[in-house]
């Protein structure tokens, strides 16, 4: 198991610790870590792989809040959630390996080593500040400059040049980022339509690659 990135953020005696009581498991694609509204008594650590976060509606459409990759805390909010009930619902996006920890062995760790409190509270403030930004862009901007934000961020997130353009290590289609932007997928092609046309963006075997500097100035406009 990787724990490079735990190595570095905690104390030697608080990793020991927190890899004694908890233990990795594997999910396949496609696969529920934990569903919304269900009791969890663990907190998932992604070692590797991907997740999407997501909620559902009334009418059984889904919202997707996150694309996780390695090294992220899933579900962090339950540390002191008292009702113990997940408030979101979490899939494997790819074949993933996370560590899961009990809540009430993280909570005891918590409170002896403050360097895992810190962990957890940049894992919060950073979801916080990704919720920030998708509120703006859901309430200030037009659809095609609210896709070109999140290929901008998927690509800063999950991104990989090749030449002047950035592809994805994801493979993310239209209608996964309908679900991202709680629109649907005709809308989607519609915005690549006009990016493409722009310039800004290109298709090919059904992977899009964005020119990521100008797709930033252009919803920013």
């Amino acid at each position: 198991m990787n724990t490079e990135y735990l190595s570095n953020a905690l104390t030697k005696e608080c990793l020991n610790n927190l890899l004694r009581v908890s233990h990795c498991q594997e999910f396949k694609v496609g696969e529920t870590l934990f569903l919304e509204h269900s009791f969890c008594e663990n907190i998932y650590f992604l070692i590797s792989g991907n997740v999407t976060v997501y909620k559902d509606n009334s009418d059984g459409k889904r919202k997707i809040i996150y694309l996780l990759g390695e090294n992220s805390i899933l579900n962090d909010v339950m540390i002191y959630d008292e009702s113990e009930k997940t408030s979101i619902s979490c899939d494997a996006f790819t074949n993933v390996k996370t560590l899961v920890i009990p809540i009430e062995e993280i909570r005891k760790l918590i409170l002896k080593h403050p360097d895992l409190a810190v962990l957890v509270i940049k894992s919060l403030s950073k979801k916080t500040k990704r919720l920030y930004r998708q509120l703006k862009n859901t309430t200030t901007i037009s659809m095609d400059k609210k896709i070109a934000a999140k290929l901008w961020k998927l690509a800063k997130d999950f991104g990989y040049e090749m030449k002047e353009y950035h592809g994805f290590t994801v493979k993310v289609n239209n209608t996964y980022l309908a679900d991202m932007l709680g629109t649907n997928r005709e809308t989607v092609s519609r915005g690549i339509k006009k990016l493409k046309e722009l310039g800004l963006v290109k298709v090919e075997n059904n992977q899009i690659f964005i020119l990521k500097s100008k797709i930033k100035d252009f919803y920013r406009q």
